[in-house]
């Protein structure tokens, strides 16, 4: 410790421990799964909305949990 700063190592990348990594799984299932919706017209920022929108409060703090962070 110098000057009131502490190094803390961080654990290799593994992606399957990344929580954005959990959530873009979720992301792309749920696209897969309503290609049909995807396709329709409405716009792709509309569409990406509607795919990000699926990911509730309690699924984002399971991702956290599952990665070690809490």
């Amino acid at each position: 410790m110098v000057v009131g700063v502490c190094l803390e190592y961080l654990p290799p990348y593994s992606p399957n421990l990344n929580p954005i990594e959990e959530a873009f799984s979720q992301i792309k299932a749920f696209i897969h799964r309503n290609e049909d919706v995807m396709t329709s017209g409405d716009g792709i920022v509309f569409d990406m909305y509607m795919a990000m929108s699926i990911i509730a409060p309690a699924d984002a703090a399971g991702f956290f949990t599952h990665g070690g962070y809490f």
